[in-house]
């Protein structure tokens, strides 16, 4: 996103919306972590164009939580912090649970 005023530009990376999104998602009770990949090292996507983003976000949640529950909260928590922080609608979030962590049962816990 650019922004032109009188007295110069302002201009949000893709990178800086992840940020700000990761953050958010993570605060969300019942999320254990989001998932980096090569193409989304925070976990996130994100698509920018003037004024507005839109986010995927690929996460792990406790089990025991209700997964429609969390994916709702991260999505309401997404959209407050990046249209907080940056002044961009967001048109849409995806959110994709990846996997589960049962407390107790786990050795080794997904990442």
């Amino acid at each position: 996103m650019t922004d032109h005023t009188g007295r110069g530009r302002t201009r949000v990376t893709p990178e800086a919306v992840a940020r700000i999104t990761a953050h958010a998602a993570r605060r969300v009770p019942g999320v254990y972590a989001l998932v980096p990949v090569p193409a989304r090292p925070h976990g996130v996507a994100v698509r920018l164009d003037d004024h507005s983003t839109s986010v995927d976000v690929e996460l792990v949640a406790w089990y025991g939580r209700s997964v429609l529950a969390v994916a709702d909260a991260v999505r309401a928590a997404v959209i407050d912090g990046v249209e907080a922080a940056t002044g961009l609608a967001v048109r849409e979030v995806t959110v994709t649970v990846d996997d589960v962590v049962v407390p107790g049962a786990d050795t080794t816990v997904p990442t």
